[in-house]
């Protein structure tokens, strides 16, 4: 009779459970970014709204070099003492032209206590997709990011992304 040891069967174990995640599962990869940007405020019929483009150049780490186009909207609280809340959508274009990745991002901005022109901001970031490898990415993500103004309306910007994204329709027929 062969003895049983636990060694021998966790190991059965782990190697059952890596097969069964190696067909069924996503594949997922750790996504970082920094950049920079410029952007602008355009106001709306309410005054505590403002449209806010950005536009700039970023490094992607599943995509490389990068453009990158956002519009969102800021709302100003009527409590000062509340931070401005941001929510829009992200685009990341690949140097192809072609290959994007798309976002979709929620967060708050705090002015520096020194000095008022600069923007401390957050995002949460929630991936939705794009185009070529990038079709069917998901995923959630952090940006980080100090804001200048240059100008009461425009700016430039500096940020960096960490997070993770998976192919959603790895491992379905």
């Amino acid at each position: 009779m062969t003895r049983f040891s636990l060694s021998k069967g966790l190991g059965l174990a782990l190697g059952c459970a890596a097969l069964i995640l190696s067909t069924n599962s996503m594949t997922a990869a750790g996504i970082r970014a920094n950049g920079g940007t410029t952007w602008d405020l355009a106001p709306n019929a309410d005054p505590s709204v403002f449209t806010h483009t950005v536009d700039g150049v970023v490094q992607v780490s599943l995509l490389g070099n990068c453009t990158v186009h956002a519009d969102v909207v800021v709302r100003f609280p009527a409590n000062p003492s509340q931070p401005p809340t941001l929510k829009g959508t992200f685009t990341f274009t690949a140097a192809d032209g072609v290959t994007t990745l798309k976002a979709v991002a929620e967060g708050t901005g705090t002015p520096d206590p020194v000095n008022p022109s600069f923007l401390n901001f957050q995002y949460h970031v929630t991936f939705t997709g794009g185009s070529g490898q990038l079709a069917r990415a998901r995923g959630e993500a952090e940006i980080e990011g100090v804001a200048l103004f240059t100008s009461p309306s425009t700016g430039k910007a500096t940020s960096t992304l960490k997070g993770h994204a998976v192919d959603s329709n790895k491992g379905k027929k």
